[in-house]
């Protein structure tokens, strides 16, 4: 069977595995071609996940707020400044890769706190910011 992944997923996979992590879910559902990659390390998790083929790349915490995902996007916003919000499959795994090192420590014990909050801040700006009828709306974002 032919690898159904991109090239440029796969390339990121390995550049994931010569940084430590590790592959821990791989997933593939034939009736839409859903997919869905999961990498884990002991500090920091990262989804690579396409959704009727449009795809996503979400890092998360393993120690605090588990359950919360943050895509590469908002990751941007973070640490250099408002960019698009929307990026392509490319544009994220760019983004992912050069702040990476950046993105690790920004989940350190002693900046974890910080992070999940503005990263939620964040969120909540780039809502307003696409679904601006909403928020005239009184929309609880």
């Amino acid at each position: 069977m032919k690898p159904t992944w991109p090239k440029e997923v796969l390339d990121f996979e390995s550049y994931l595995e010569n940084d430590g992590l590790v592959c821990r879910r791989r997933r593939e559902e034939a009736t839409f071609g859903d997919k869905l990659l999961e990498y884990a390390n002991a500090d920091i998790k990262l989804r690579i996940l396409s959704d009727r083929g449009i795809w996503f790349i979400e890092v998360g915490d393993v120690s605090a707020h588990t359950d919360e995902w943050y895509d590469a996007a908002l990751f941007h916003d973070l640490l250099n400044g408002q960019g698009k919000d929307v990026l392509s499959l490319s544009e994220q795994i760019a983004v992912i890769k050069a702040d990476w090192a950046r993105i690790i420590s920004s989940f350190r014990p002693t900046e974890r706190e910080n992070t999940h909050a503005r990263l939620a801040l964040l969120r909540k700006e780039r809502a307003k910011r696409r679904f601006p009828s909403l928020n005239a709306e009184g929309g609880n974002f």
